[in-house]
């Protein structure tokens, strides 16, 4: 028995920048030659700096790897080019280069734009302690409820409020309590209550108040205000998929700002009086960057969804109206199942079922599709998928 297995698409992007390599190749015919070669090697190395998209496959027979590739693509554009210098070393070609790179789309083969579901869950306060000053308790609801407002502000998914719940028992080990696997059974559980396709977690890791007369703070020698303190903000933001469990995006962002509200003022988190801070500021564009980078990491994943009845010809699938799904719209139809490694770790695995899934109706919890044949036909069921690439 053969199955194919794709893994690890990911996607490593930074913004436009200035940088500087060295290509080499090695000599075996006319140093011409050698250098053209060269400088394709600085240039290839030049754009992975800019985007990297890492991909794997692996062909297996009897549950044994008979073939695997692994590859690195990049569609970073290079422009103003500039020679630093050349040099030969022992029968080596070298050229250092200066060049402009910019990050270019990593899917532009993508057509679908249909807006993915993401539950928000309540992030955790790894130091509750620190919170007490300026009363930000709430930080562990308001903090991500926040950045759900600001990931359905960008329109590219729809962010759903699961903000009362949290996912980790103890926030100082997210996610070590995760398996090996990185999956986390909880994030399953609540992406299908809800309905979501993944799952935003994260913790709050710290938020310490520096003493009075550390005069060496980041926030005083970049020049911010010197009547309060600097206080630090450190948050991890985790990305879990829906269906397996796995991890998907990971980041630690940090920052830190100037406390300058009143001593014993009960200021709270993401209210008026936070922002109004010099530290509330400072946090406010990490959490707007995360937003992006979340939105970022999810823009090439495919729209994926449950199929919670099926019957003769007929899908009733768990999307809503706001995905931005139409009546013609087609989807591709997977059975899911449980693949178990080598170790007995259980993988979740998508099947191609051949089949098309044409939409009817859009109501606003879910949506109506029909099949060309019988449901019994293809051994469709409930917590199938089905997925627009």
């Amino acid at each position: 028995m053969r199955w194919l297995a794709i893994f690890c698409a990911i996607t490593l992007p930074v913004q436009a920048a200035v940088v500087e390599v060295t290509g080499r190749a090695a000599i075996s015919g006319a140093p011409s030659l050698a250098r053209e070669e060269a400088m394709k090697d600085a240039l290839h190395q030049a754009s992975l700096q800019a985007t990297a998209q890492v991909s794997g496959m692996q062909l297996m027979t009897d549950g044994v790897i008979t073939e695997e590739q692994l590859s690195v693509q990049t569609r970073a554009s290079v422009s103003d080019v500039e020679v630093l210098h050349e040099d030969i070393h022992d029968g080596v070609y070298e050229v250092a280069i200066r060049a402009d790179v910019q990050e270019a789309d990593m899917c532009p083969g993508q057509t679908q734009a249909y807006r993915k579901a993401i539950a928000v869950a309540g992030f955790g306060l790894a130091r509750p302690e620190q919170a007490t000053y300026g009363r930000l308790e709430n930080v562990e609801q308001e903090l991500p409820r926040w950045l759900a407002s600001q990931l359905n502000g960008q329109g590219q998914v729809h962010a759903l409020d699961a903000t009362r719940i949290s996912l980790y028992q103890d926030p100082r080990r997210a996610p070590s309590a995760e398996t090996a696997q990185q999956r986390l059974t909880t994030s399953v559980a609540l992406a299908t209550q809800l309905g979501a396709q993944y799952v935003v977690s994260g913790v709050v890791r710290d938020m310490a108040v520096h003493k009075a007369d550390d005069g060496f703070s980041l926030a005083r020698l970049s020049g911010l205000s010197r009547k309060g303190q600097a206080r630090d903000f450190v948050m991890d933001v985790f990305v879990h998929d829906g269906l397996s469990g796995a991890m998907l995006f990971q980041r630690t962002y940090r920052t830190e700002g100037e406390w300058d509200a009143g001593r014993t003022q009960k200021v709270g988190f993401a209210t008026p009086d936070f922002w109004d801070t010099s530290y509330g500021a400072q946090v406010q564009k990490v959490l707007a960057r995360a937003a992006g980078d979340v939105n970022e990491a999810l823009r090439c994943q495919p729209f994926m969804a449950r199929i919670v009845k099926a019957r003769g010809n007929r899908l009733h699938i768990e999307a809503s109206a706001g995905a931005g799904i139409r009546p013609g719209d087609t989807f591709k139809v997977y059975r899911t199942g449980t693949l178990y490694n080598l170790d007995l770790e259980p993988r979740t695995e998508l099947t191609d079922m051949a089949a098309e899934a044409v939409v009817r109706q859009v109501q606003p919890q879910f949506i109506i599709a029909d099949l060309k044949k019988p449901v019994e036909y293809l051994a469709i069921q409930r917590d199938d998928m089905v997925i627009a690439w």
